[in-house]
């Protein structure tokens, strides 16, 4: 599943769901977007609440999958 479409699902936009990830951890809304993008990969802490908060598996995220190179 792609983040994007969890996040959606969850019923959040991304300026909204940061603002939630940040009354636990910080985290901007660009590093939010480089994460969403495939950019970067977020550390477990981060990875594990924006999955909680999107209420679906992090396991299950595309973006965060090992790719074979």
């Amino acid at each position: 599943m792609k983040l994007r479409d969890a996040r959606e699902a969850a019923g959040y936009t991304q300026e909204s769901l940061v603002l939630k990830i940040n009354a636990y951890t910080k985290c901007t809304l660009r590093h939010y977007q480089n994460i969403e993008y495939g950019l970067t990969i977020p550390n477990i802490v981060l990875g594990l609440l924006i999955a909680k908060l999107c209420g679906i598996d992090a396991n299950d995220i595309d973006e965060w999958k090992i790719r074979d190179t």
